[in-house]
């Protein structure tokens, strides 16, 4: 390499040298900061050991009693103790009666019966929403009951038609017959949910 070409490449880096370290200081401008301001945590106090002198001859340390803890009431028991003075107190009667009847009683326990909604026949479930909708029509210009899930058909999106409800499983079964011919769609019975609308 020739001399000269060192000391380009030297002066080079020194120059690249020299940018990358002041160069961001001078874009960046001059910032502000803010000084937090300390306060000084004083020093632990330093404690001088009391002499036993400066406490008295006459000091006796505190003593303390220790109580016993009181024991759990069975509350069969109790009630039982309720229901012995409600019989030998007479004057008390009502309210003693009210009492009695709060401890005899049980609780009740309903139990929720599932409500039977019914059967539905679902014809199938479609993409075009034209579809839907001229099928729809074709089985209310019938005298079916038809309904689709979601209500709008969306073009696009799964939508399902059905026809009913109805309480009776062998009715839906005679109008699949008769859907069939019109339609030429078997569909299937199933069990209706009111909440799925």
């Amino acid at each position: 390499m020739s001399a000269q070409f060192q000391n380009r490449l030297v002066g080079t880096v020194v120059i690249v040298a020299l940018g990358v370290i002041f160069l961001p200081d001078l874009l960046d401008g001059k910032k502000q900061r803010e000084v937090e301001q300390f306060t000084e945590i004083p020093l632990r106090p330093v404690i001088t050991e009391q002499a036993k002198d400066d406490i008295g001859e006459g000091y006796k340390p505190e003593t303390f009693e220790v109580e016993e803890i009181a024991q759990t009431q069975d509350l069969v028991s109790s009630s039982e103790e309720t229901v012995e003075q409600a019989q030998t107190e007479p004057a008390k009667k009502p309210t003693n009666t009210q009492t009695q009847q709060v401890a005899k009683s049980e609780p009740v326990e309903k139990k929720a019966t599932p409500i039977k909604a019914g059967y539905t026949l679902q014809l199938g479930g479609f993409n075009n929403a034209k579809n839907v909708e001229g099928l729809v029509k074709q089985l209310r210009q019938n005298g079916f009951t038809a309904y689709t899930l979601p209500a709008k058909p969306i073009d696009g999106s799964l939508t399902k038609v059905f026809v009913g409800p109805d309480l009776s499983a062998d009715k839906l079964k005679t109008q699949q017959q008769k859907i069939k011919k019109i339609t030429g769609l078997q569909g299937k019975i199933v069990k209706y949910n009111p909440l799925e609308n």
